[in-house]
């Protein structure tokens, strides 16, 4: 058999593999693991795969994106570039999780940047018309799409309350427990966070400098609040950390 034609077969079985474990995926997704069979069925058979690169961009700010979008493997970055050019990090997105709930609602623009963080992430691509026909005939869709707003909402609601009026320490401390409850696996050591985030995304994230971060990493690790090297924290102490958040 020539070469091309191995690697089509390689190809297709690949992403035969990858629709399989997106239904997967999309059963254990928070609200969407309520609906009937059928109705995920419904929605995988509209769906469409798209492989992305290191750094492709799924969609920009404000552009038109009209998709249900669950992440299949690798990872997505939701960033806004700032007035003086620097990312603003808001989210990652890991295996699992979805995005474009709030433009098939409202059909708005995309309200983030998203990107590929790694050299093969793979999403699943639901388009909205169709989405919106299903949802209006399945009461178990509607409750998913509530189940998600009501998710994102008190994901907000924990950003805003940490605000720039609480001290850095603070700020970081939480941001690391909601990373722990969104991505927390139970280790021997402690909750590992499954997901790579270095201490430039955290300052990022945070709107600070690194400079600022390292010496925050370093106070928690020095009261043996956390471990953290490359791009993997472990929480070795969630009690004291969740106190420590409200110093």
């Amino acid at each position: 058999m020539e070469k091309s034609a191995l690697t089509a077969i390689n190809t297709n079985q690949h992403r035969e593999k990858l629709l399989i474990l997106a239904r997967s995926l999309l059963t254990r997704c928070l609200g969407f693991k309520d609906c009937q069979p059928e109705t995920l069925d419904g929605l995988m058979s509209i769906a469409s795969l798209r492989l992305l690169s290191k750094g492709e961009v799924l969609a920009h700010h404000h552009q038109a994106f009209d998709f249900l979008c669950l992440v299949v493997e690798g990872s997505l970055e939701a960033s806004l570039l700032r007035a003086d050019g620097h990312r603003h990090l808001i989210h990652f997105l890991q295996p699992g999780d979805l995005v474009g709930v709030i433009n098939l609602i409202d059909r708005q623009g995309q309200v983030n940047d998203l990107a590929s963080r790694f050299a093969e992430t793979s999403v699943l691509l639901i388009p909205g018309d169709p989405v919106r026909t299903l949802r209006a005939k399945s009461p178990d869709l509607s409750y998913a799409f509530e189940i998600q707003m009501a998710f994102r909402s008190r994901l907000l609601y924990e950003r805003l309350v940490s605000d720039s009026s609480l001290s850095f320490e603070s700020r970081l401390t939480r941001l690391l427990l909601t990373l722990v409850n969104l991505y927390g696996l139970e280790r021997p050591e402690g909750i590992l966070l499954d997901v790579r985030i270095s201490q430039a995304d955290l300052a990022d994230w945070l709107g600070v400098s690194r400079q600022r971060v390292n010496l925050a990493v370093q106070l928690l690790k020095s009261e043996a609040l956390i471990e953290m090297s490359y791009s993997s924290i472990v929480v070795t102490d969630i009690s004291a950390l969740k106190l420590r958040s409200i110093l």
